[in-house]
Protein backbone atom coordinates (compact mmCIF):
# COMPACT_ATOMS: atom_id res chain seq x y z
CA UNK A 1 0.00 0.00 0.00
CA UNK A 2 2.87 2.38 0.85
CA UNK A 3 4.54 1.58 -2.48
CA UNK A 4 1.27 2.32 -4.33
CA UNK A 5 0.94 5.66 -2.52
CA UNK A 6 4.52 6.51 -3.45
CA UNK A 7 3.87 5.78 -7.14
CA UNK A 8 0.67 7.80 -7.01
CA UNK A 9 2.49 10.82 -5.57
CA UNK A 10 5.23 10.51 -8.21
CA UNK A 11 2.61 10.24 -10.97
CA UNK A 12 0.70 13.28 -9.71
CA UNK A 13 3.91 15.30 -9.40
CA UNK A 14 4.90 14.28 -12.95
CA UNK A 15 1.55 15.38 -14.30
CA UNK A 16 1.86 18.69 -12.42
CA UNK A 17 5.38 19.29 -13.79
CA UNK A 18 4.31 18.45 -17.36
CA UNK A 19 1.29 20.72 -17.08
CA UNK A 20 3.35 23.58 -15.67
CA UNK A 21 6.09 23.21 -18.29
CA UNK A 22 3.95 22.75 -21.39
CA UNK A 23 0.50 24.19 -20.73
CA UNK A 24 0.67 26.89 -18.04
CA UNK A 25 0.84 30.26 -19.74
CA UNK A 26 3.13 32.68 -17.95
CA UNK A 27 1.34 36.01 -17.32
CA UNK A 28 2.55 38.91 -19.52
CA UNK A 29 5.28 36.78 -21.18
CA UNK A 30 5.08 36.60 -24.99
CA UNK A 31 7.16 34.61 -27.48
CA UNK A 32 7.74 35.83 -31.05
CA UNK A 33 9.04 33.47 -33.72
CA UNK A 34 9.03 33.02 -37.50
CA UNK A 35 5.44 32.64 -38.60
CA UNK A 36 3.87 30.88 -41.57
CA UNK A 37 4.04 32.33 -45.08
CA UNK A 38 1.19 32.85 -47.55
CA UNK A 39 1.14 33.36 -51.31
CA UNK A 40 -0.21 36.84 -52.13
CA UNK A 41 -1.07 35.56 -55.62
CA UNK A 42 -3.65 33.28 -53.99
CA UNK A 43 -4.84 35.95 -51.57
CA UNK A 44 -5.74 38.36 -54.39
CA UNK A 45 -8.41 37.63 -56.98
CA UNK A 46 -8.83 40.03 -59.92
CA UNK A 47 -11.55 39.45 -62.51
CA UNK A 48 -10.26 38.46 -65.97
CA UNK A 49 -6.65 38.23 -64.75
CA UNK A 50 -4.28 35.69 -66.24
CA UNK A 51 -4.09 32.23 -64.62
CA UNK A 52 -1.73 31.76 -61.71
CA UNK A 53 1.78 30.66 -62.68
CA UNK A 54 4.25 28.57 -60.71
CA UNK A 55 5.73 31.78 -59.32
CA UNK A 56 4.92 32.97 -55.81
CA UNK A 57 4.80 36.26 -53.92
CA UNK A 58 5.24 35.30 -50.29
CA UNK A 59 3.82 37.32 -47.40
CA UNK A 60 6.06 36.71 -44.38
CA UNK A 61 4.75 36.88 -40.83
CA UNK A 62 5.79 36.77 -37.19
CA UNK A 63 3.91 34.49 -34.81
CA UNK A 64 3.28 35.80 -31.30
CA UNK A 65 1.88 33.70 -28.47
CA UNK A 66 1.75 33.84 -24.71
CA UNK A 67 4.70 31.83 -23.41
CA UNK A 68 5.05 28.66 -21.38
CA UNK A 69 8.17 27.39 -19.62
CA UNK A 70 8.83 25.05 -22.57
CA UNK A 71 8.44 27.77 -25.25
CA UNK A 72 10.57 30.13 -23.13
CA UNK A 73 13.42 27.58 -23.09
CA UNK A 74 13.07 27.14 -26.87
CA UNK A 75 13.20 30.92 -27.34
CA UNK A 76 16.38 31.11 -25.26
CA UNK A 77 18.03 28.54 -27.51
CA UNK A 78 16.68 29.47 -30.95
CA UNK A 79 18.50 32.48 -32.51
CA UNK A 80 15.34 33.78 -34.19
CA UNK A 81 12.86 33.44 -31.37
CA UNK A 82 12.46 36.19 -28.81
CA UNK A 83 10.52 36.76 -25.63
CA UNK A 84 9.29 39.91 -23.95
CA UNK A 85 7.44 40.93 -20.83
CA UNK A 86 4.36 42.97 -21.69
CA UNK A 87 1.62 44.15 -19.38
CA UNK A 88 -1.82 43.96 -20.98
CA UNK A 89 -3.91 47.12 -21.08
CA UNK A 90 -7.12 45.81 -19.52
CA UNK A 91 -8.79 49.21 -19.85
CA UNK A 92 -8.93 48.96 -23.64
CA UNK A 93 -12.51 48.74 -24.85
CA UNK A 94 -12.95 45.27 -26.37
CA UNK A 95 -15.14 46.41 -29.23
CA UNK A 96 -12.76 49.22 -30.14
CA UNK A 97 -9.84 46.79 -30.07
CA UNK A 98 -11.53 44.50 -32.59
CA UNK A 99 -12.65 47.44 -34.73
CA UNK A 100 -9.14 48.91 -34.80
CA UNK A 101 -7.71 45.64 -36.11
CA UNK A 102 -10.37 45.48 -38.82
CA UNK A 103 -9.90 49.15 -39.73
CA UNK A 104 -6.14 48.80 -40.16
CA UNK A 105 -6.59 45.61 -42.17
CA UNK A 106 -9.20 47.24 -44.43
CA UNK A 107 -7.04 50.35 -44.90
CA UNK A 108 -3.96 48.23 -45.67
CA UNK A 109 -5.84 46.35 -48.40
CA UNK A 110 -7.33 49.54 -49.81
CA UNK A 111 -3.96 51.31 -49.91
CA UNK A 112 -2.51 48.31 -51.76
CA UNK A 113 -5.29 48.52 -54.36
CA UNK A 114 -4.93 52.30 -54.71
CA UNK A 115 -1.15 52.16 -55.17
CA UNK A 116 -1.35 49.26 -57.65
CA UNK A 117 -3.84 51.19 -59.78
CA UNK A 118 -1.68 54.33 -59.60
CA UNK A 119 1.39 52.39 -60.77
CA UNK A 120 -0.66 50.83 -63.56
CA UNK A 121 -1.90 54.33 -64.55
CA UNK A 122 -5.50 53.28 -63.91
CA UNK A 123 -6.32 55.81 -61.19
CA UNK A 124 -9.39 56.99 -63.10
CA UNK A 125 -10.99 53.61 -62.38
CA UNK A 126 -11.01 54.38 -58.64
CA UNK A 127 -14.09 55.98 -57.09
CA UNK A 128 -14.15 57.83 -53.74
CA UNK A 129 -16.91 56.45 -51.53
CA UNK A 130 -16.38 57.92 -48.07
CA UNK A 131 -14.19 58.38 -45.01
CA UNK A 132 -13.13 55.43 -42.88
CA UNK A 133 -12.96 56.27 -39.16
CA UNK A 134 -9.63 55.14 -37.71
CA UNK A 135 -9.79 56.62 -34.20
CA UNK A 136 -12.34 58.21 -31.89
CA UNK A 137 -11.95 60.22 -28.68
CA UNK A 138 -13.90 58.00 -26.28
CA UNK A 139 -13.96 60.76 -23.65
CA UNK A 140 -16.57 62.50 -25.82
CA UNK A 141 -19.87 60.85 -24.92
CA UNK A 142 -21.70 62.31 -27.94
CA UNK A 143 -19.57 60.11 -30.23
CA UNK A 144 -20.50 56.84 -28.54
CA UNK A 145 -22.72 55.67 -31.45
CA UNK A 146 -19.78 55.93 -33.88
CA UNK A 147 -17.48 52.93 -34.30
CA UNK A 148 -13.94 52.69 -35.56
CA UNK A 149 -13.98 51.25 -39.11
CA UNK A 150 -17.30 52.96 -39.91
CA UNK A 151 -17.19 54.52 -43.39
CA UNK A 152 -19.00 57.86 -43.42
CA UNK A 153 -21.04 58.09 -46.63
CA UNK A 154 -23.00 61.30 -46.08
CA UNK A 155 -23.17 64.23 -43.65
CA UNK A 156 -26.49 66.00 -43.11
CA UNK A 157 -27.85 64.45 -46.30
CA UNK A 158 -24.90 65.46 -48.49
CA UNK A 159 -22.49 62.92 -49.97
CA UNK A 160 -19.07 63.31 -48.38
CA UNK A 161 -16.17 64.79 -50.33
CA UNK A 162 -12.47 63.97 -49.87
CA UNK A 163 -11.98 67.13 -47.77
CA UNK A 164 -15.06 66.51 -45.57
CA UNK A 165 -13.00 65.01 -42.73
CA UNK A 166 -11.29 68.35 -42.03
CA UNK A 167 -14.68 70.07 -41.73
CA UNK A 168 -16.45 67.36 -39.72
CA UNK A 169 -15.28 68.43 -36.21
CA UNK A 170 -16.63 71.94 -36.84
CA UNK A 171 -20.00 70.52 -37.93
CA UNK A 172 -20.17 68.27 -34.85
CA UNK A 173 -19.56 71.26 -32.57
CA UNK A 174 -22.07 73.45 -34.42
CA UNK A 175 -25.25 71.38 -34.07
CA UNK A 176 -26.69 67.86 -34.05
CA UNK A 177 -25.23 66.04 -37.07
CA UNK A 178 -26.91 63.38 -39.17
CA UNK A 179 -24.56 60.74 -40.59
CA UNK A 180 -25.03 57.75 -42.87
CA UNK A 181 -22.28 55.18 -42.39
CA UNK A 182 -21.40 51.80 -43.85
CA UNK A 183 -20.86 49.31 -41.02
CA UNK A 184 -20.13 45.63 -41.60
CA UNK A 185 -21.60 45.77 -45.09
CA UNK A 186 -24.81 47.61 -44.14
CA UNK A 187 -25.87 51.27 -44.14
CA UNK A 188 -26.82 52.84 -40.81
CA UNK A 189 -28.20 56.27 -39.95
CA UNK A 190 -26.68 57.95 -36.89
CA UNK A 191 -27.70 61.13 -35.07
CA UNK A 192 -24.73 62.68 -33.29
CA UNK A 193 -25.69 65.17 -30.54
CA UNK A 194 -23.94 68.53 -30.60
CA UNK A 195 -20.42 68.20 -29.18
CA UNK A 196 -19.70 70.85 -26.55
CA UNK A 197 -15.97 70.22 -26.38
CA UNK A 198 -12.82 71.60 -27.97
CA UNK A 199 -9.77 69.60 -28.96
CA UNK A 200 -9.37 66.28 -30.71
CA UNK A 201 -12.52 64.36 -31.71
CA UNK A 202 -11.68 61.75 -34.37
CA UNK A 203 -9.58 60.99 -37.43
CA UNK A 204 -9.92 58.90 -40.55
CA UNK A 205 -8.68 58.01 -44.02
CA UNK A 206 -10.24 58.16 -47.47
CA UNK A 207 -12.09 55.06 -48.66
CA UNK A 208 -12.20 54.18 -52.37
CA UNK A 209 -13.53 51.42 -54.57
CA UNK A 210 -12.93 50.17 -58.10
CA UNK A 211 -15.23 48.97 -60.84
CA UNK A 212 -12.87 46.08 -61.52
CA UNK A 213 -13.85 43.29 -59.09
CA UNK A 214 -10.93 42.71 -56.72
CA UNK A 215 -11.16 40.40 -53.75
CA UNK A 216 -8.47 40.12 -51.10
CA UNK A 217 -8.79 37.13 -48.79
CA UNK A 218 -6.11 37.72 -46.18
CA UNK A 219 -6.62 34.24 -44.67
CA UNK A 220 -5.50 35.56 -41.31
CA UNK A 221 -2.39 37.11 -42.89
CA UNK A 222 -1.91 40.45 -44.53
CA UNK A 223 -1.63 43.00 -41.73
CA UNK A 224 -0.02 46.36 -42.57
CA UNK A 225 3.39 44.72 -43.15
CA UNK A 226 1.91 42.70 -46.03
CA UNK A 227 1.06 45.88 -47.95
CA UNK A 228 3.99 45.86 -50.38
CA UNK A 229 3.54 42.22 -51.42
CA UNK A 230 -0.23 42.62 -51.81
CA UNK A 231 0.37 45.69 -53.98
CA UNK A 232 2.79 43.71 -56.16
CA UNK A 233 0.26 40.90 -56.57
CA UNK A 234 -2.55 43.29 -57.54
CA UNK A 235 -0.30 45.23 -59.92
CA UNK A 236 0.85 42.11 -61.73
CA UNK A 237 -2.71 40.85 -62.17
CA UNK A 238 -4.34 44.10 -63.35
CA UNK A 239 -1.52 44.76 -65.85
CA UNK A 240 -1.27 41.15 -67.05
CA UNK A 241 2.51 41.25 -66.67
CA UNK A 242 4.65 38.34 -65.50
CA UNK A 243 7.25 40.10 -63.38
CA UNK A 244 8.17 36.98 -61.44
CA UNK A 245 9.44 34.86 -64.34
CA UNK A 246 9.21 31.62 -62.38
CA UNK A 247 10.78 33.04 -59.22
CA UNK A 248 9.60 32.92 -55.62
CA UNK A 249 9.59 36.45 -54.27
CA UNK A 250 9.14 37.29 -50.60
CA UNK A 251 9.17 40.54 -48.72
CA UNK A 252 7.78 42.80 -46.06
CA UNK A 253 6.89 46.46 -45.64
CA UNK A 254 3.82 48.62 -45.25
CA UNK A 255 2.51 50.45 -48.28
CA UNK A 256 1.99 54.14 -47.61
CA UNK A 257 -0.35 56.56 -49.40
CA UNK A 258 2.59 58.10 -51.28
CA UNK A 259 3.75 54.69 -52.55
CA UNK A 260 6.69 54.35 -50.17
CA UNK A 261 7.44 51.03 -48.49
CA UNK A 262 7.43 51.64 -44.74
CA UNK A 263 9.33 50.06 -41.86
CA UNK A 264 8.06 46.98 -40.04
CA UNK A 265 9.06 44.78 -37.12
CA UNK A 266 10.12 41.15 -36.91
CA UNK A 267 12.74 41.31 -39.67
CA UNK A 268 14.92 38.42 -38.36
CA UNK A 269 11.92 36.09 -38.13
CA UNK A 270 10.66 37.08 -41.59
CA UNK A 271 14.04 36.60 -43.29
CA UNK A 272 14.38 33.21 -41.61
CA UNK A 273 10.87 32.18 -42.75
CA UNK A 274 11.50 33.36 -46.33
CA UNK A 275 14.79 31.46 -46.48
CA UNK A 276 13.15 28.22 -45.32
CA UNK A 277 10.40 28.75 -47.91
CA UNK A 278 13.14 28.77 -50.58
CA UNK A 279 12.48 32.34 -51.70
CA UNK A 280 14.82 33.69 -54.39
CA UNK A 281 14.41 37.36 -53.44
CA UNK A 282 13.48 39.16 -50.21
CA UNK A 283 12.39 42.79 -50.56
CA UNK A 284 12.87 44.89 -47.42
CA UNK A 285 12.45 48.60 -46.59
CA UNK A 286 15.68 50.56 -46.92
CA UNK A 287 16.22 52.77 -43.90
CA UNK A 288 18.98 52.95 -41.35
CA UNK A 289 22.75 52.68 -41.61
CA UNK A 290 25.42 50.08 -41.04
CA UNK A 291 26.75 51.80 -37.91
CA UNK A 292 23.39 51.29 -36.21
CA UNK A 293 22.95 54.92 -35.19
CA UNK A 294 19.69 54.80 -37.08
CA UNK A 295 18.86 51.15 -37.27
CA UNK A 296 16.66 49.08 -39.17
CA UNK A 297 15.16 46.91 -41.68
CA UNK A 298 17.62 46.43 -44.59
CA UNK A 299 20.83 46.22 -42.56
CA UNK A 300 19.12 44.00 -40.01
CA UNK A 301 17.91 41.72 -42.82
CA UNK A 302 21.34 41.62 -44.44
CA UNK A 303 22.97 40.58 -41.15
CA UNK A 304 20.46 37.74 -40.65
CA UNK A 305 20.97 36.59 -44.25
CA UNK A 306 24.71 36.40 -43.65
CA UNK A 307 24.25 34.53 -40.36
CA UNK A 308 22.05 31.83 -41.90
CA UNK A 309 24.17 31.76 -45.09
CA UNK A 310 21.19 32.00 -47.40
CA UNK A 311 21.48 32.27 -51.17
CA UNK A 312 18.35 34.40 -51.15
CA UNK A 313 18.99 37.91 -52.48
CA UNK A 314 18.10 40.62 -49.95
CA UNK A 315 17.01 43.72 -51.90
CA UNK A 316 16.51 47.16 -50.27
CA UNK A 317 13.58 49.22 -51.57
CA UNK A 318 12.19 52.67 -50.88
CA UNK A 319 8.94 52.43 -52.82
CA UNK A 320 6.95 50.12 -55.08
CA UNK A 321 8.70 51.42 -58.20
CA UNK A 322 11.97 50.00 -56.83
CA UNK A 323 10.39 46.54 -56.57
CA UNK A 324 8.87 46.60 -60.05
CA UNK A 325 12.03 47.94 -61.70
CA UNK A 326 14.22 45.36 -59.95
CA UNK A 327 12.04 42.50 -61.15
CA UNK A 328 12.08 43.85 -64.71
CA UNK A 329 15.84 44.48 -64.84
CA UNK A 330 16.75 41.17 -63.15
CA UNK A 331 14.24 39.01 -64.99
Amino acid sequence: MKRFSKYLVVALLSVAVIYFAFFYRIPDLYITKPGPVADAMEMVSVADSSPKSDSEILVTTVKRKQGTVFTLIKALIHPYQNFSKETQNYETVRQDSRDVQQAFMANSKQTAVTEAFRLAEKEKELDFIGIRIMNINRDVQALESLRINDVILSINGEKVSPNALAKLPQKLRGAQTELVVAREGKKQELSIPQVARSGYLLNGVLAVTTNEPIRINSKGFGGPSAGAMLTLSIYQQITGQDLLNGRTVAGTGTIEANGSVGLVGGIPQKVYAAHHSQADIFFVPYLGNEEGTFSTNYFEARKVAADIQTEMKVVPVGDMTDIIEYLKVHA
